[in-house]
This record gives C-alpha cells, structure tokens and sequence, in this order.
C-alpha cells in the first residue's frame, strides 16, 4: 500500500509545480499589462495636455492682441490710498489731496494712528462743492444729543462715503467706484476738526 503512495507524490508535486509556474505568469503578465497601460496612460494626459496648450500659443498675434485688450478692464489696477493723521500736526491729516481716475477702483485706507496726540477721527467724502455746507453740518453735530451715536456723521445727500468714527489705534477701509471728474472734499466731521482736517480727492 505504502508504494502506490509514494509513487503518486512525484506526479501530484510536478502538477502543483506546473500550476504555480502558469499562475505567477499570469499575475507577472496581468501585473504588467496594467503596469504598461497606467504609464502609456500617464504619458498620453501629459502629452495631451501640452498638445491642447500648444494651439493657444500657436495662434495668429492679432487675434491674440484683441484677446489681451478685452481682458483689460476686467483685470483693471485697484487704486489704493492709505490716510493718517498728520504727525506735526495731529489735528490735519498727512495727506491733503491724491488724484485718480473716474470709475477707477479705490481702496481708501484711514489709520487713526498718532504717536503723541491721539484723538477719534473718521473721513467723509463729500459730493464736489460741499465742503462748507458738511463743515457746517459737522459744527451742528456738536450739539446734538445723538452726535456721539452717531459718529458725529450728519445725514445729508452730498455724503458719498464715510468711515466710522474711528478711536485712536483704529483702522477701517473704503472701497468705491470713483465717480465723475471733479474735485471731492473729505473732512473729518468730529467737532471743531474739519477746519484743518481735510483734503481733496481730484477725479479726472
């Protein structure tokens, strides 16, 4: 009995032999084909892409200068201005005129920053040529009971943009659309300040 079984093991260890040679072929060659495939993948995106850039660059200048100047005015500069309370004198700002253009972007910058005499300040912008009758509102916040709570800013039309009535060490920062050519007043609307405290936007 003992002899067929030891007569079989051979066959049964050649066959197991054979299975695992065909089987590590196969995973070597699946492993391989999906190996080859993801870098002819690989190779053909990058390929592609460039080869999709490639036309743009390629393409006649005069459709590409008409491309540019349309693209212009939506990547339009933003102008920006920053304001501070003058150093020698804290009751006049350092900045007592700046120009831009009409429908520019503006960022106006206020810092409420002195480093001896620290008082609140705000600006307000003003519509062109009423500079005295906003000085004149400002001197009649004065009095009012609500002028505090207010920020000292009246409640008038020709106000165009203003900030907070800001504390010493405060910042704050307008963005607008400059508007038509002309000269714009700005002024600080706490009491008594405006005499000194003010400026000229100039749009041209």
């Amino acid at each position: 009995m003992s002899a067929p079984s030891s007569s079989n093991a051979p066959e049964s260890g050649s066959f197991w032999s054979v299975a695992n040679v065909i089987i590590a072929a196969a995973v070597g060659g699946f492993a391989l084909f999906w190996g080859a495939s993801l870098m002819i993948g690989t190779i053909r995106q990058t390929t592609g892409s460039k080869e999709e850039a490639a036309p743009p660059a390629a393409a006649p200048a005069a459709p590409a200068a008409a491309a540019s100047s349309t693209a212009a005015p939506a990547s339009a500069e933003v102008i920006e201005v920053t304001i501070k309370p003058d150093t020698a004198n804290p009751l006049a700002y350092d900045t007592k005129e700046f120009t831009v253009k009409a429908g520019a972007k503006v960022k106006l910058t206020f810092n409420n920053v002195h480093p001896t005499v620290p008082q609140p300040h705000n600006i307000v912008i003003g519509t062109a040529g009423s500079k005295d009758k906003l000085m004149g509102l400002a001197m009649q916040m004065a009095t009012a009971p609500d002028g505090m709570a207010k920020g000292f800013i009246p409640e008038a039309p020709e106000i165009l943009f203003h900030t907070k009535l800001l504390q010493p060490g405060q910042s704050e920062t307008l963005e607008f659309t400059a508007p038509a050519a002309g000269e714009y007043p700005y002024l600080c609307t706490f009491p008594g300040h405006a005499v000194l405290m003010n400026g000229v936007m100039k749009v041209q």
